[in-house]
């Protein structure tokens, strides 16, 4: 029975820090997507059997509108979360580039892959909240995904009112 409650309690721990990571980080707003995003794939590679690689490249630490960092945040978690879901990869890479007025996300990982329409057609609840984002920051999003190769996506988001 002692054994049983421990186990019961580890499980608790294990959700409550789940749920408390997926709210939103004060990180985000306090510092801005470029800190969130390099907290969150720190907290990747604390995970065992996965590493997670962020190229970052924001020479002017540009800072987006708040709504449009929070966006790309949620997105870049949906991401992370149907490969440590659903893709039993081992390895995941984010590049986010800040140009003049875009901001592009190259992420990908080298899990087992699915078929791209199938999954767009199904109304998976992951991939429609991507893309919903998206479409409402009026970016552009590619998915390149194939059974046993991996996944990557490749989004572009104009964005407007960049600080410096």
């Amino acid at each position: 029975m002692i054994k049983k409650a421990g186990g019961l309690l580890e499980k608790a721990s294990s959700d409550v820090r789940r749920i408390s990571h997926n709210m939103m980080p004060g990180i985000l707003t306090k510092l801005g997507l470029d800190e969130a995003i390099e907290d969150l794939f720190d907290n990747i590679n604390d995970t065992p059997g996965i590493t997670a690689i962020l190229n970052i490249t924001n020479e002017e630490e540009k800072r987006l509108p708040e709504n449009t960092e929070i966006m790309i945040y949620r997105m870049v978690q949906e991401m992370v979360n149907n490969t440590l879901k659903y893709a039993g990869a081992d390895k995941v890479t984010l590049d986010l580039i800040y140009e003049d007025e875009t901001v592009s996300l190259q992420y990908s990982d080298n899990g087992k892959g699915f078929d791209v329409e199938e999954k767009l057609k199904s109304k998976s609840i992951g991939l429609t909240s991507i893309q919903s984002r998206i479409e409402f920051l009026g970016g552009k999003l590619n998915i390149n995904s194939k059974s046993g190769r991996g996944t990557s996506y490749f989004i572009n988001i104009p964005v407007k009112g960049i600080e410096t």
